[in-house]
């Protein structure tokens, strides 16, 4: 398996798997996050400095990732998945790895990751790749955490 570039095809198929990611793990979290960005994938995650990686098995996408600017030189990742069935195999470390590669192609000097508390293992992942947390915040009865990475 390996970290391809988002296709325009693939637009579906990561939708409805974000979504059941959602639906099933977080669903009392989806009040802390809008998801309006994977209705469009390709107009969200397109131009300059943004991108969107997945990993396939099978003709199926078992992993996500996403790099969009924020402001000026920082960059948020984002919709960092892994299907459930994939988990502790070096997938999610694959996909933020490929993330951090492209934010240091394109000179982003800051790489911000934010999770809720249910989200341990995307938390541990950035932390065991460098990211430090920055913020925890209350938004809406959840905790966001902020975790930052100096690139």
């Amino acid at each position: 398996m390996e970290v391809r570039e988002y296709d325009a095809q693939d637009s579906l198929e990561v939708k409805n798997f974000i979504l059941s990611i959602l639906e099933k793990e977080y669903p009392f979290d989806r009040s802390a996050y809008k998801d309006t960005d994977i209705n469009d994938v390709s107009g969200t995650y397109s131009g300059k400095g943004n991108a969107f990686f997945v990993i396939e098995k099978g003709n199926k996408i078992v992993g996500t990732v996403g790099v969009k600017k924020e402001t000026g030189e920082n960059v948020l990742i984002r919709r960092l998945f892994v299907d459930e069935n994939h988990r502790k195999k070096g997938l999610g470390t694959m996909l933020l790895v490929r993330a951090i590669e492209f934010c240091r192609s394109k000179g982003y000097k800051q790489a911000i990751f934010r999770a809720t508390d249910r989200m341990l293992g995307a938390m541990n992942l950035c932390k065991k790749m460098g990211f430090k947390e920055k913020e925890d915040l209350e938004v809406s009865g959840f905790h966001i955490h902020k975790f930052v990475l100096k690139l």
